[in-house]
């Protein structure tokens, strides 16, 4: 191929992938063989190339840049040389490929110096690939033999995997890694789920963390982390061949509880059709705006946000607004001392208060026959339930039933079993303990105004949720509401049989809320009817804090 009065110019490669350099290969001792063997033959070193990838795919560096060199110089080099084939490739049908495009389009022959191949012979072929395909062999034993070792940590409950956010790995008494928690993340791991659990937005968290720890998560690694079971304390085999996917208990320590994991799962792939059409899938609270996420537009329904706005001298204004038709945006000042105003008119009188207490010691004498029968049927439920689980736990390890699905549905179940437990729990309640609790929230009905003002804005909230079960709207004059707690409608008409009402008479308190009729449309309540009471949503003596 060349001639005697000509220097062969050649291109070496020297190979070594990092799980090789743990064995013993060197790239120096490769790069000595093949200068050695130059220097022996004569040939002219033209150009190097030195690797440190793995040889399954040629998408590496140092073989792209000698792609682009032999592309413009490919006339002023005759051969590449490696030291043996498997420093070349370990995928046989690529590297066929390359070295006929290089024998073919360039004239370059690609040798290697320990297992000479005669191009000339056509049986030398047979050889050729012997030596390529043994390595791509030896790749995929090992491949198996990882995949197996790896798939064996995941059923004893190991992470085999590097560290994740949260937990770092330290190897134990039998040098196997395992996952402990980082102090200084794992706190953030457990913030983050306890947030989102509560409806505060994910991108409205990936800005918190930023601004207080200086980390950067993006929303596609929020919505990774919320979604990992290892952080219950869980792993997941996935499935293989015919044996179905598993989820088995870790042996690292958890950092979040079951429930709050699929509390979150639920939360994230919830019902948001169920919630209303507008209804935005969380509400991030905010301190400047406790009307946020409880306040509804005036034209379309749609759950109003807020924020600041800069007037002509700089100083800043704030608003609800609604996103949904554009056509609603009202100072929160002007709505917050509407809503306050509102709340004074609700509040009881003192003779109201009186009855209503009346009316609660009645209510703790119900009898305890009624209080067996309904925890014999809560029971019953909760007994229905864990069977569910089960039963979707042989599913899935029958293979029938996929894991990310028996996470959504036993986190549909875990609400369900929390809510049981809790109607449990009040039913066991000590009545002077009911007396207790029923007592404050009389007091908190007799001034929510300041009640309101004086509250943290989640208990805002949660006051808001209790009088308004449908929110409510400003229209820049009214609050209106399609519907009112039916405990406040029955306070109100009480209030106007009695004298001295100085919250407000019916007329002004119905105006508010088209679901309180004026006095006139229906005659007051009689005594008789006060039982009637027995039968309300009390919801903001069952739903806040005092």
């Amino acid at each position: 191929m060349q001639t005697q009065n000509k220097m062969t110019r050649v291109a070496i490669m020297s190979r070594v992938s990092s799980d090789e350099q743990a064995k013993g290969y060197s790239l120096d001792a490769q790069y000595e063989a093949l200068v050695r063997y130059c220097e022996r033959m004569n040939f002219e070193i033209v150009y190097e190339i030195r690797e440190d990838h793995s040889a399954k795919s040629f998408e590496r560096p140092g073989w792209k840049k000698w792609i682009k060199h032999v592309q413009k110089n490919h006339r002023d080099i005759d051969m590449l040389l490696i030291t043996t084939w498997d420093r070349f490739t370990r995928n046989a049908s690529e590297g066929i490929a390359w070295i006929k495009m290089h024998a073919e389009k360039w004239q370059i022959e690609i040798q290697a110096i320990e297992q000479k191949i005669d191009f000339s012979i056509p049986e030398q072929k047979a050889m050729l690939h012997f030596y390529l395909i043994m390595p791509e062999i030896d790749n995929d034993r090992r491949s198996i033999k990882i995949k197996g070792g790896i798939r064996q940590a995941l059923k004893q409950g190991r992470w085999p995997a590097k560290g994740l956010f949260g937990y770092r790995t330290q190897r134990d008494e039998y040098g196997k890694s395992g996952l402990i928690p980082d102090p200084k993340t794992a706190p953030i791991v457990q913030y983050i789920f306890e947030q989102v659990a509560q409806g505060v937005a994910q991108i409205d968290l990936c800005r918190e963390i930023k601004k207080n720890h200086g980390l950067i998560i993006s929303r596609n690694n929020m919505n990774r982390i919320l979604k990992r079971a290892v952080y219950m304390g869980k792993i997941i085999v996935p499935a293989e061949k015919n044996e179905p996917a598993q989820l088995v208990q870790g042996i690292h320590e958890p950092l979040i509880s079951e429930s709050l994991f699929y509390r979150v799962q639920q939360h994230l792939t919830g019902n948001r059709k169920a919630r209303g059409k507008f209804v935005p899938k969380y509400a991030k609270i905010r301190t400047d705006f406790p009307l946020r996420g409880i306040l509804k537009c005036n034209h379309c329904d749609g759950i109003m946000t807020a924020s600041f706005s800069k007037g002509k001298l700089g100083k800043r204004y704030g608003y609800y607004h609604c996103e949904h038709c554009k056509k609603q945006r009202i100072s929160n000042t002007l709505t917050e001392k509407a809503f306050s105003e509102y709340l004074e008119k609700m509040s009881i009188t003192a003779e109201t208060k009186s009855l209503y207490n009346l009316i609660l010691d009645k209510m703790m004498g119900v009898s305890s026959n009624e209080n067996k029968s309904e925890a014999k049927n809560l029971q019953k439920q909760l007994d229905q339930i864990n069977q569910r689980i089960e039963q979707c736990q042989d599913l899935m390890l029958d293979g029938k039933l996929d894991p990310d699905e028996y996470v959504q549905i036993k986190g549909r179940y875990s609400i369900q079993k929390d809510e049981i437990l809790e109607k449990l729990k009040n039913l066991k309640t000590d009545k002077r303990d009911f007396g207790v609790i029923s007592q404050a929230g009389v007091n908190l009905l007799e001034n929510l105004s300041q009640t309101f003002d004086t509250a943290t804005v989640r208990l805002k909230h949660k006051l808001a949720g209790s009088i308004f079960p449908e929110y409510f709207s400003f229209d820049g004059k009214k609050i209106r509401t399609p519907k009112l707690n039916p405990i406040f409608e029955l306070f109100s008409r009480f209030d106007g049989n009695f004298e001295g009402n100085k919250k407000g008479d019916n007329s002004d308190f119905s105006d508010l809320s088209p679901s309180a009729e004026r006095e006139g449309f229906e005659p007051s309540v009689p005594i008789s009817q006060y039982d009637s009471l027995a039968n309300c949503s009390f919801r903001p003596l069952r739903h806040l804090s005092f």
